[in-house]
């Protein structure tokens, strides 16, 4: 990982070495907590165990901040989990989930589903998720 002027980027070697889950390229405006400070964000793209988001203003995560994310789905309950800020790349960070729950879960997969082209690379994912 490079690091300039207190951004972290990482190189497409490493983000292809660390990325075992497949993405979903996802548009969607998502709530994040920090205690009780809440900021708007959208969302870029998807998987079984990371995001990638927008940062929003006022908000300067570094890895490791861990915050909780709330991403509103039509016709279902929100989707809620906590998530660990893995990477900043210019204004967008890169977080995976550290807690999630399963009435959540089962909505991410099936948000998922609905929008990926290869339905075996979905399987390969919840496998991997046991690892």
């Amino acid at each position: 990982m490079e690091k300039n002027n207190n951004i972290h980027y990482m190189t497409t070697e490493n983000q292809h070495e660390r990325r075992r889950f497949t993405r979903i390229p996802l548009t969607k405006d998502v709530t994040l907590y920090t205690g009780m400070q809440s900021w708007s964000s959208q969302i870029h793209d998807i998987s079984l165990k990371g995001v990638l988001l927008s940062c929003p203003e006022g908000l300067q995560p570094k890895p490791g901040d861990l915050l909780r994310l709330s991403i509103p789905i039509k016709n279902s309950p929100a989707i809620t989990m906590n998530i660990q800020v893995v990477h900043i790349m210019g204004n967008n960070f890169g977080a995976e989930w550290t807690q999630i729950d399963m009435d959540s879960f089962v909505i991410l997969k099936r948000t998922i589903e609905l929008n990926i082209k290869e339905k075996e690379k979905l399987r390969d994912d919840i496998r991997r998720l046991s690892d």
